[in-house]
C-alpha cells in the first residue's frame, strides 16, 4: 500500500515554498538542477512556448534536466490547444451531421478540451500557474528585479 497523504513536492518547489510546518523533510530523490534542450521535433508554436517558460521556469530554480519529458509534453499540448483554438475561432462552434439530424458540437471542442486539460495539469506540475507560484515563498538572496518590492512594508 502506498503512502498516504499528498504527494511530496520536490525538494526545490520546496526550498521555494518554504517549511512553515517546521516538520523535518523526509529524505528524498533530488536531480540536480539544469535547463533541458528541447527536442528538434517540435512545431514553432511548442518552441515558442518553451522559449517563453523555461529561462523563467530557470530563474526560479526549477528546472532539472529530467524535466524534459514533461517540459516537452506541455509544449506540444500548447501547440495542440493554440492550433484547435485557432480552428474554433475559424469554424462554427456547431456542426451540422452527415445524416441530417440536427446540429452538433464540433469535435474541434474534444481536441480542445483534451489539451486544455492537458497543458492545465502540466502547468501545475511545472509551477508554471499563479496558484502554485502565490503559494511559494521567494527563496534566499533572491532579489528578482522587482521595483515594487517592500511598497507595503
Amino acid at each position: 500500500m502506498g503512502e498516504r497523504g499528498p504527494i511530496g513536492q520536490p525538494d526545490n518547489v520546496r526550498a521555494l515554498r518554504g517549511n512553515p510546518g517546521g516538520r523535518p523533510a523526509p529524505e528524498r530523490v533530488t536531480a540536480p538542477p539544469g535547463v533541458p534542450e528541447p527536442p528538434d521535433w517540435l512545431d514553432a508554436e511548442a518552441l515558442a512556448e518553451w522559449d517563453r517558460i523555461v529561462p523563467e521556469l530557470n530563474r526560479l530554480g526549477v528546472l532539472a534536466l529530467v524535466d524534459r519529458a514533461a517540459l516537452t509534453t506541455y509544449c506540444a499540448a500548447w501547440s495542440v490547444f493554440v492550433r484547435a483554438e485557432k480552428a474554433l475561432q475559424e469554424d462554427d462552434l456547431v456542426a451540422e451531421r452527415r445524416a441530417g439530424n440536427g446540429p452538433s458540437k464540433s469535435p474541434g471542442w474534444q481536441i480542445w478540451r483534451e489539451s486544455a486539460t492537458t497543458v492545465s495539469a502540466l502547468a501545475k506540475e511545472l509551477f508554471i500557474t499563479p496558484s502554485s507560484r502565490l503559494r511559494s515563498v521567494k527563496p534566499e538572496g533572491d532579489n528578482g528585479g522587482d521595483e515594487g518590492d517592500g511598497i507595503l512594508d
